[in-house]
């Protein structure tokens, strides 16, 4: 990906935020010839000769397929009706599959509560949505309805049992009437949600390419800054982020912790441009959904 984040203990599950994993620790046995990788793959790809846990995240370390054992994953999507309309029902259907072997079934691993995350975009990327479609025995089912037309592109975000992260990038036309793009001028760092004021702040003051950024995210409300490790559990981590490239549409699904009452986080840019960012905690109930435009430069 031209996205490259790196989200090292800061980032990766909230595993000190009230977030606990059990542990490989010791007691997990050595498979002979098996090679392990974090099931949300922090490190992107790398692979341990040993189990345990992840350095990044503190989840277990999984067996992965290597070499010529290795499969590569594919999901088809179906909708019924075929031809999907902006404000009319339609039935969403993901099938995870192997190249080459059809029909072979892939049973999924839950990762943070669901088989699933299916993140919406529009093509402008103002629109997002977050949804876990449910899981029927062999592929997976949504019922939806998208609120205008226009070109959308859906993430399959999944893992298949035995195997690393996969996430599949499947383009989807609405027919009906579709806004004006949105362009983005500016960048935006501190948004309002819900009463809420979250801020993004690197260190430097400066989001560039090719360095680890250190990043804090401190959220207040009427002006008082609030420890976020109070918020809610959602999805079995304090808060979820999703990070799309305007151009390349590359994509990252984290999941911040908590340091000193605000999320904190490391990461690295590959490529300049803009990004969009969207951040969702719960309080009292409630996702909110804050949204963040980041220019990184050269």
């Amino acid at each position: 990906m031209f996205l490259s984040v790196v989200f090292f203990a800061a980032w990766f599950l909230s595993c000190q935020g009230g977030h606990t994993h059990q542990h490989a620790d010791a007691a997990q046995t050595a498979v002979a010839g098996a090679r392990y990788q974090c099931p949300m793959d922090c490190e992107k790809g790398k692979l341990y000769e040993q189990p345990g846990t992840c350095p990044v995240c503190n989840m277990d370390l999984q067996a992965v397929q290597t070499g010529a054992t290795a499969q590569t994953y594919v999901v088809a999507l179906a909708t019924e009706p075929a031809a999907v309309a902006a404000g009319k029902p339609v039935q969403l259907r993901f099938t995870p599959g192997i190249a080459g072997k059809p029909g072979e079934a892939v049973p999924l691993d839950v990762v943070h509560e669901k088989k699933m995350h299916l993140i919406l975009v529009s093509e402008d990327l103002s629109w997002f949505d977050h949804q876990h479609p449910e899981y029927n025995g062999t592929g997976l089912d949504l019922a939806y309805t998208f609120p205008q037309g226009g070109q959308y592109f859906l993430f399959a975000d999944y893992k298949p049992a035995g195997a690393g992260h996969q996430v599949e990038k499947l383009p989807l036309r609405v027919s009906g009437p579709a806004p004006q793009p949105v362009t983005y001028a500016a960048a935006r760092a501190t948004v309002l949600v819900d009463g809420y004021e979250v801020s993004l702040t690197p260190m430097g003051g400066k989001w560039l390419t090719n360095k680890a950024l250190h990043i804090t995210g401190q959220v207040k409300k009427a002006g008082r800054p609030l420890d976020v490790s109070d918020f809610e559990n959602y999805l079995g981590a304090k808060a979820h982020v999703v990070l799309v490239g305007l151009e390349d549409k590359t994509y990252e699904h984290v999941h911040p912790d908590v340091q000193a009452g605000a999320f904190d986080l490391h990461t690295t840019f590959a490529k300049p441009g803009l990004y969009r960012m969207w951040m969702q905690f719960q309080t009292e109930g409630k996702v909110h959904t804050a949204d963040f435009v980041l220019a990184v430069e050269e």
